[in-house]
């Protein structure tokens, strides 16, 4: 092991020693920018006054930018400070100095060159009067062609409300960013009221050490509404669909808000490479303007051929994929997806294989948006599995039939029918006894047909990829409309998330459920249980392994040969924690606490037994999709960890929650 390691620091050590530049692509410099000191600067932090200069700090990472010191930058750099005061309002600024510091660079060792040094290091202190602000005195603001708003009477754009839009305050600094950008967002706000061809002209009176007078000339145009929406190029894509995902847009006032609304709705459709859309007053219905919106079709098909490796602390998997799809079958936009799998898996690991067997899954799904009603998805998807659990193996073909649709931006609800047939083989004789904690759970095999009613309330700044705000959801399965089982499923939950700074966000979920058994065949199958424990719940435990558990006759909890097969429970609770730091585009890094218990009893919990588990991970955000490594220690010890490693590996595809 010691050689491999000693390898792999030579390696690090050889790449961080090769990205260290000599400077040859930097004619006249021998040494690079360490620190630059500014004294006397109040009025901006280092790293923006910075941004605006030739000089820069030098990382000591490799792949992060490299300042060069070049004497001849000084003067240029000193001019650009001064101009940037004045950008911000400081007219009487000026740079007192710039003393750099050079500290040369030792001889290399290993050269072809005798004598050759290392880049050197410079020090730049650099020392400013910054001088006293010159402040805004006056904001005015004129309508030389009439005030808008009045016709429609909309308060958005009256001047109150245009004023609060200006960046610019009085007897604050008067700074040239603030100017341009005050006019940009009275822009913003006129056109989004309908004013499409509004005008702002910005001017300003200075007087250095006096004041400023700002003035901002309003024009704004006629109002427009949105008019007819045409569509061109969309191929074999019908009309009919596409226009229903922007029929809300006719008649509302004119905004580009709103036109790149219709022109996502159409793209969001998933049949067109490219959506732009050409804006063009009527010519028969002045005050309006129509929209052109041109689209160039996509390939409806495409087909995804992979390979995985699944690594748990209880099961392992080799497996191969398929993903195929059609984006526009029958012509109708009904899509068609088909994923297969295929595989073998080992529990609990390869080379301890104390089960094992193959995995199949086939799932067909057809879904069409408007076959029912417009906004309404329908959606039908036969399957087929082959699987194997600790202490079973079993094949299932099943069926699922659901209506979804949102009614607003924030509400998703769907009902969904599923049927299940279910038939257990290889079956432990753990289960098969008479004394298990199953009851009549366990039942080989068995039908269920169930309804799955649910309901989700999105308030967050992204439905796909969330960063603020929260997400309420609940999951509601009756079961008993025929079959052998009848219980009520519900499972509540909430998501939260926050993002204090754009590198680091922080997210919560907690989630709960019960299992009620009614009537006669009152219960639920050992596969529809509740169990915690995996890469997406309780990442200190192994897949399924927090819960309830039977033993073979004659085996102490505990023993190192004596291993329970998990059963699941009817209550289960959840919450996690996570702290998301994002390094560069691709990479983040993770730090987590699970905790979560699973209790046989209805309506049963055990506070005293909650097990809590926490540890980093990394995750890589490729354009395949988003690769994830976790590692979670158990933080204490309960009634289900007598036969737990105290600490599991997990890899996903995406977030846990």
């Amino acid at each position: 092991m010691r050689p491999l390691w000693t390898c792999l620091f030579g390696l690090v050590l050889a790449v961080l020693v090769g990205c260290s530049s000599k400077l040859d692509d930097v004619r006249g410099s021998d040494a690079y920018i360490k620190d630059v000191q500014f004294v006397g600067v109040e009025r901006f932090p280092e790293k923006e006054l910075l941004a605006y200069l030739h000089m820069g700090e030098t990382s000591i990472l490799p792949w992060k930018d490299r300042y060069a010191f070049l004497p001849a930058n000084i003067p240029v750099d000193a001019k650009r400070i001064v101009e940037v005061y004045k950008a911000h309002g400081y007219y009487d600024a000026e740079v007192v100095s710039i003393t750099p510091v050079v500290k040369a660079g030792r001889v290399r060792l290993f050269t072809r060159t005798p004598g050759e040094r290392r880049p050197g290091k410079a020090t730049i202190k650099v020392v400013v009067r910054e001088g006293e602000p010159t402040l805004v005195k006056k904001i005015e603001l004129t309508f030389p062609a009439g005030r808008p708003g009045v016709a429609v009477g909309d308060p958005r754009v009256g001047e109150d409300a245009l004023r609060k839009r200006i960046a610019l305050q009085t007897e604050s600094a008067f700074e040239v960013p603030k100017l341009n950008r005050s006019t940009e967002q009275l822009l913003e706000t006129l056109r989004d009221a309908g004013y499409a061809k509004a005008e702002v002209r910005e001017s300003a009176e200075v007087m250095p050490g006096v004041g400023a007078t700002v003035r901002f000339e309003i024009r704004p145009g006629p109002y427009y509404k949105i008019g007819e929406i045409r569509f061109e190029g969309l191929g074999n894509v019908p009309e009919k669909y596409v226009r229903n995902e922007s029929d809300y847009a006719p008649g509302k006032p004119y905004s580009p808000k709103l036109v790149k609304k219709v022109e996502a709705a159409t793209y969001g459709l998933e049949v067109f490479d490219t959506v732009t859309i050409e804006e063009k007053p009527s010519e028969s219905k002045p005050g309006t303007i129509d929209l052109v919106v041109k689209a160039r079709p996509a390939k409806p098909q495409s087909i995804k051929l992979g390979a995985g490796f699944g690594l748990d602390p209880v099961r392992w998997e080799q497996r191969g994929s398929l993903l195929y799809t059609h984006k526009n079958l029958f012509k109708n936009l009904t899509r068609f997806d088909l994923r297969a799998r295929a595989g073998y898996a080992e529990l609990p690991s390869m080379f301890n294989p104390q089960e094992h067997g193959p995995i199949v899954k086939f799932e067909p799904t057809l879904r069409q948006k408007g076959l029912i009603e417009k906004r309404t998805v329908a959606s039908l998807s036969p399957a087929f599995e082959l699987g194997i659990w600790e202490g079973y193996q079993f094949y299932s073909p099943t069926m699922r039939a659901g209506l979804s649709r949102f009614f607003s931006r924030f509400v998703e609800a769907e009902l969904a029918y599923n049927f299940r047939f279910v038939d257990f083989f290889n079956v432990s004789p753990t289960l098969k006894g008479q004394d298990s904690i199953l009851g009549l759970d366990f039942r080989d095999p068995y039908t269920l047909s169930y309804l799955e009613p649910s309901l989700r309330i999105y308030l967050t700044d992204s439905v796909l990829r969330p960063k603020n705000g929260a997400i309420l959801g609940v999951v509601y399965d009756i079961m008993g409309l025929g079959g052998d089982f009848s219980a009520h499923r519900v499972r509540p939950s909430i998501r939260l998330y926050w993002t204090p700074h754009w590198r680091i966000t922080f997210a919560g979920r907690f989630e709960m459920g019960w299992i009620v058994p009614w009537g006669p065949r009152g219960g639920a199958p050992i596969d529809m249980r509740f169990y915690l424990g995996g890469a997406d719940t309780v990442r200190g435990w192994g897949l399924r392994r927090l819960s309830p558990q039977v033993f073979p006759d004659g085996c102490v909890p505990g023993e190192a040969d004596c291993r329970g097969i998990p059963v699941g429970g009817n209550t289960m609770i959840l919450a996690n924690i996570e702290a998301r730091i994002r390094a560069t585009e691709m990479l983040s890094f993770v730090a987590f606490v699970d905790g979560g218990d699973v209790r046989a009893g209805v309506n049963q919990f055990a506070l005293k037994q909650f097990n809590y588990s926490a540890g980093p991970g990394v995750r890589l955000d490729t354009p395949i999709g988003m690769f994830r490594l976790d590692v979670g220690f158990r933080l204490n010890e309960t009634e289900y960890a007598r036969d737990q490693k105290i600490w599991a590996v997990h890899f996903g595809l995406g977030e846990a929650f």
